[in-house]
């Protein structure tokens, strides 16, 4: 049996940030959150949010078998290179290479050390076992689950030294593991900064109403803008960061130290005016990679 400190030890090895390990159960209680949430219209247009619900919150329902939810952590922090004055790009979408393909790629390299010693019926290999949002699953519940952090008030996941500009990845597993790990100290307490910093007031004490924020009407939304959020100076070029920028677990943060994950130097020259001049093919060429 593979122990958790030796996945994690793997994790780390092929690059991971953090890497944390738990038994595979149905999330009940973020099961009856989504679902209310669901009841509420709070996922807008992203109807996808009401597909597969079973097996969004129970990883037996998605890959039969799953025994062990392996979770890694992968820090994207950087400092903006944009030019004052240019739309905002949220640090998520900085980089030139598609995150996805960086956390699958670390994902699939531990799935083969792990195999060569526990060998190839540690995953179930005719489906997908692995994911970084391609997929009906709860990162950020799993990462909490994993005990490596908590999910904040502005309902990100919040990791206690690596703060909350972090890519999750999923490795579901056909064996149980050694699990020895405690609950993760930390939480949001009282603080109430990324309510007040959000432009929109689309985080709430309950949770996030998705239909409000600035990521998801930047992103996810496909329908003309809202009369209320037009010409607003919060409306940024791609998604936001206002919540987890006033976050005290975001303060003095090390850049990451991956270069997969370097800004693509062409959103460190384009100017306010570069943009504009810009067509709406070039930019939906520029941007389409963020946006899946």
């Amino acid at each position: 049996m593979i122990s958790a400190p030796r996945i994690r030890e793997l994790a780390l090895r092929v690059g991971f940030d953090d890497a944390g390990v738990a038994p595979a159960h149905r999330l009940d209680e973020d099961a009856r959150h989504l679902e209310q949430w669901l009841q509420q219209g709070c996922e807008g247009s992203m109807q996808y949010m009401q597909e597969n619900f079973e097996k969004r919150v129970n990883p037996e329902a998605l890959v039969p078998g799953t025994q062990t939810v392996v979770c890694c952590v992968l820090s994207y922090y950087k400092l903006n290179p944009q030019p004052a004055g240019a739309p905002y790009i949220a640090l998520s979408g900085l980089s030139e290479r598609d995150y996805h393909e960086v956390v699958k790629e670390k994902l699939l390299q531990l799935e083969t050390l792990l195999k060569a010693e526990g060998g190839e019926e540690l995953t179930n290999n005719s489906l997908q076992h692995l994911f970084c949002d391609s997929a009906p699953v709860l990162e950020r519940a799993w990462a909490r689950e994993c005990h490596l952090g908590w999910i904040g008030k502005n309902r990100q996941f919040i990791h206690p030294k690596l703060g909350s500009y972090v890519h999750l990845g999923l490795l579901f597993l056909q064996e149980k593991v050694e699990i020895r790990s405690s609950a993760q100290q930390g939480g949001c307490g009282n603080c109430d900064l990324c309510l007040r910093a959000c432009p929109t007031k689309a985080i709430r004490e309950d949770g996030m109403d998705a239909r409000r924020c600035v990521s998801y009407l930047t992103i996810e939304r496909k329908e003309t803008l809202p009369e209320e959020h037009q010409g607003k100076p919060y409306m940024s070029l791609y998604g936001c960061d206002n919540c987890q920028r006033v976050c005290p677990y975001n303060q003095g943060l090390q850049p990451d130290r991956h270069p997969e994950l370097s800004a693509n130097p062409r959103f460190a020259e384009m100017t306010a005016d570069d943009w504009t001049a810009t067509s709406r093919r070039q930019k939906t060429k520029l941007l389409r990679r963020l946006a899946k």
